[in-house]
This record gives C-alpha cells, structure tokens and sequence, in this order.
C-alpha cells in the first residue's frame, strides 16, 4: 500500500503543476487522500520530508480553496488536517470561478475597446477591430464554458450519490476483464 500511496502524492504533485500550482501543494493534496485519519502538520512535514513553513502556507491556502479542512482531536492541541469530502467537485467550484474571472476581464476591456472602436477611424479603427474580435472570442468562449460547467457540475452532484460502491465497482471491473 506505501508504494501506492507514494505514486498517488508524486503524480498529484505533478498534476498540480499542470494547473499551475506548486508540485509540494499537490503532494499535500495526494497525501490527504491517502490519509484516513487526519494528520497534523507535523505529520505531513515527516511524511513529505518538508519543513513546516511551505506546509503551513500551504494548508492555509487548501483550507482557503476549501479542499481540506481543519480539525480537533480530542486531547491534543494541534490542529489536524483531512480532506475534504467534496474535494473534486470544490476543485471544480473553484476552476469556474476561473472563468469567471476571464468573462469579467473580457467584458470590462471589451466595452471600452469598443467605445473607441466607433470612434475611430481608417488604420487605427482595423488594429481595433482585431482586438474587439479577440475579446469577443474570449468572452464568448469563457461565457459558454461557464454554462457548460455549471450543468457539469449539476449532473455531477446528482451522480455522486449514485456512484458504485467499491464492492460493486469491484465487480463491475472483473466483468470487464
């Protein structure tokens, strides 16, 4: 099983750098996964070999993002950390907000290149243009990804309860094979 684990941490490690994120924030992520109990920092600085500064901003910044959550151990005095139970669909919570972002972005610039696009003339109204189309692209992409996400999004919140238990999803594969 630590074999496993140890893949599951490296290959989220760099799975979060594709999206832009420190490798060491999805080794934390793939960590977490694994964990079946919460662990506290320290723990997490020993498993990963890290020291506590870049875990401790790290958490913060999970715990802001609502990907993991903090918790009490009774008797203890440390904070611990688990996942969060709707990690994949807060993740994707949070990478429509990116979209959104990029509408917004698009929309704020559009409206006022296309003021000065009607103003303007000859040479200066073509260099216009070709930045109003670019926008216009990127608002509508951005805007129809949003649409198309937030149905995801939906239908995903529905299927979760529907999912296959292990047992089943056990079975389901030995008839695949």
């Amino acid at each position: 099983m630590k074999e496993i684990q140890r893949g599951i941490i490296e290959d989220f490690g760099r799975g979060y750098v594709k999206f832009g994120h420190s490798e060491l924030m999805g080794r934390v992520v793939g960590l977490l996964i694994c964990q079946t109990e919460p662990i506290s920092i320290d723990g997490i600085c020993e498993r990963l070999n890290v020291t506590k500064t870049p875990i401790n901003q790290i958490c913060r910044r999970l715990e802001e993002l609502n990907l993991i959550h903090r918790v009490r151990i009774k008797g203890e005095r440390k904070y611990h950390y688990q996942i969060s139970p709707n990690v994949f669909l807060q993740a994707g919570v949070n990478l429509s907000r990116l979209f959104e972002e990029n509408l917004h972005i698009a929309e704020q610039h559009l409206h006022a290149l296309l003021e000065k696009y009607s103003a303007a003339e000859g040479d200066e109204k073509d260099k216009l243009r070709t930045v109003c189309e670019r926008l216009i692209i990127m608002r509508e992409f951005n805007a129809r990804q949003i649409k198309a996400y937030k149905t995801f999004l939906n239908e995903w919140r529905n299927a979760r309860n529907n999912l296959p238990t292990v047992e089943e999803y056990l079975v389901k594969m030995e008839k695949a094979a």
